[in-house]
């Protein structure tokens, strides 16, 4: 008989993740936020979530209580930066270090000054993580964390309407929807979004920092527009542009929308 095996294997992954950053004052943020969800109630659901507190110089007991009132917003957060690792604990969520912004470009991988500024026990604690994530099939470690977008990736394309409680995720590039996108639909596109119908729900564009990134479509009534993590709700939408085929850009931290008709 076939004796079954006793190993355990772990490797590391790389998985794109929305980063959600608080900035002060903390109550005026929260108002923003609640304004955002009373439009879009579940726009944050079904998402990979990472709170990043780092322009807060918070101390551990107030990120708990910003973890907490996010967790009563049905917020769900997998991982927490811009902390001290030791706060570890039980109360807070995973702590993650070292991730990349996709604007970067690049995966998390140590290089030579910062191996060289780890002490002996880092540096063999290192190692053994990377062997342990690697498998131990090669010296060098697999990334961590690894929000970098595959350059030239194709655009995704949706050649059929996309449906109220649907999602379309697309990290690598441009996404192009032949059809509509019902109320309560997200796109999420780590380029441009392009539409060839009604846009009634969600669209965010650049959504992993690429200021660049542009939403196109062919009727605005969208319930929330997102250009490089800045948004715009639906009542913030004029109404010389709501109805009609648009072009929407980011312009010194605020979306444009500019008629294309």
């Amino acid at each position: 008989m076939t004796q079954p095996s006793t190993h355990i294997r772990f490797r590391g992954r790389s998985f794109p993740v929305l980063a959600l950053e608080p900035d002060a004052p903390i109550a005026g943020w929260f108002e923003r936020l609640d304004a955002c969800l009373e439009h879009s109630p579940a726009f944050f659901s079904r998402k990979a979530i990472v709170v990043d507190v780092s322009k807060l110089g918070l101390d551990r007991d107030n990120v708990a209580e910003l973890v907490e009132q996010l967790s009563e917003r049905h917020v769900r957060i997998m991982g927490l930066t811009g902390v001290d690792p030791a706060w570890a604990c039980d109360d807070l969520p995973p702590i993650l270090t070292n991730g990349r912004s996709l604007g970067s470009g690049a995966a998390f991988a140590p290089d030579a000054e910062e191996i060289a500024a780890l002490t002996p026990n880092e540096r063999a604690a290192f190692e053994e993580i990377a062997q342990t994530l690697g498998g131990g099939e090669s010296s060098s470690p697999e990334p961590i964390i690894d929000l970098a977008p595959e350059k030239g990736a194709a655009p995704l394309v949706v050649e059929t309407p996309v449906r109220s409680g649907q999602s379309i995720f697309h990290p690598d590039g441009d996404v192009i929807v032949i059809g509509s996108v019902s109320s309560g639909a997200d796109i999420i596109a780590g380029g441009s979004v392009h539409v060839y119908g009604t846009v009634r729900g969600r669209i965010m564009a650049g959504a992993y920092g690429e200021s660049r990134a542009r939403i196109f479509c062919r009727r605005l009534e969208a319930e929330l527009l997102a250009v490089g993590g800045f948004y715009m709700t639906a009542d913030e939408i004029r109404d010389d542009v709501r109805g009609r085929a648009v072009h929407a850009r980011l312009e010194d931290e605020t979306i444009k929308i500019t008629k294309l008709d």
